[in-house]
């Protein structure tokens, strides 16, 4: 009958060791699940809430859309109220870059991107429109969208469209915003025009033609019909404007 050998003490010093490193594993195991990271939900609520609050008024009708962030970073747990602003120059814009922060024991900041929508009614080019042309309600068509960036920056009414002009060409289809808009001319050039000058509190009012084509407050050339002299003034309406005499 065959006797086991004895078990050398190299092994049971190997067996040792694994059982040690073993029970080393779990003691620390319950102090790595305790150990508690921010919610990346927590930051991308935070960097929307400061957005809604500078929107004002606007932020009913905002659409916020958080890009992804990482998983796998692990910011600790804060300890005080995320804090967060606006970067840049701190406009709101279809794309905003908002710095959020940890300013408790454990400090930290993280930039969020943020895509900003809005859900309002607009007014639609009903086909392409060049850049100068005056602004009427019959090219427009009005209709309720979603649109990048907030709703104050759009036209949604006709009456924004009074004595203004497009400063930029629209293609059919195109959501209006306001800064595609300016003041249309007031006085347009071979226009007979009321030339006004004033002299100690008197008002004296003289036949003109305009020489050039003018908006409110614009400086334009005039030329008097009486003496054929050309004086330089200033339009203060659609009919009338003010010159030195």
């Amino acid at each position: 009958m065959a006797i086991p050998a004895p078990i050398a003490p190299v092994t049971l010093a190997r067996s040792a060791l694994l059982s040690a490193c073993c029970a080393a594993w779990l003691m620390l195991a319950p102090a790595r699940a305790t150990e508690v990271f921010t919610d990346p939900a927590a930051i991308g609520r935070a960097a929307m809430d400061v957005i809604r609050v500078q929107a004002g008024d606007a932020a009913d009708s905002l659409h916020l859309t958080v890009q992804p962030i990482d998983i796998r970073l692990r910011l600790p747990a804060c300890n005080q109220t995320l804090s967060a602003h606006i970067s840049g120059d701190g406009q709101l814009r279809p794309h905003v870059a908002v710095n959020v922060r940890c300013e408790g024991s454990a400090r930290w900041n993280l930039f969020v991107s943020v895509s900003l929508e809005s859900d309002i009614r607009v007014l639609l080019a009903r086909r392409s429109l060049p850049s100068g042309t005056p602004a009427v309600a019959t090219d427009f068509e009005p209709a309720q969208r979603r649109v990048p960036g907030l709703a104050t920056a759009y036209a949604g009414d006709v009456s924004a469209l009074a004595g203004r002009r497009l400063r930029r060409t629209l293609a059919p289809g195109e959501a209006l915003t306001l800064d595609a808009l300016e003041a249309a001319n007031l006085i347009h050039r071979g226009q007979e025009v009321v030339l006004l000058a004033r002299v100690a509190g008197i008002e004296v009012r003289m036949s003109g033609i305009a020489l050039a084509d003018g908006r409110e407050a614009d400086r334009i050339r005039v030329q008097n019909l009486s003496s054929e002299r050309v004086v330089e003034g200033v339009v203060r309406s659609a009919s009338v404007v003010e010159a030195p005499l």
